[in-house]
């Protein structure tokens, strides 16, 4: 997902940098460092980081297939391969 958007954005990062910022997210976020983000964790990240939290707001979502229609485009055609798998 990461890697869609930052393409729709024109933004070109080696994928070793993304993968650096993930982490070094998920670790500021993982204040427990057990491998899992609990939502106390969750808030308390958001709290010191809100610009994180624009990109997740109802407003921003409604026009994400406007924004990035590749990434909208590629998560319709994995939900559809995914629904094929079910009989």
């Amino acid at each position: 997902m990461v890697i869609a958007l930052l393409h729709e954005s024109e933004l070109v990062l080696s994928e070793d940098l993304i993968e650096v910022t993930v982490d070094k997210a998920f670790m500021g976020a993982d204040r427990k460092k057990d491998g899992k983000i609990e939502i106390d964790e969750w808030k308390d990240f958001v709290s010191m980081n809100p610009s994180l939290i624009k990109n997740m707001t109802l407003p921003y979502l409604k026009d994400i297939k406007g924004t990035f229609p590749s990434f909208v485009s590629s998560c319709e055609d994995e939900e559809s391969e995914s629904q094929n798998l079910y009989f």
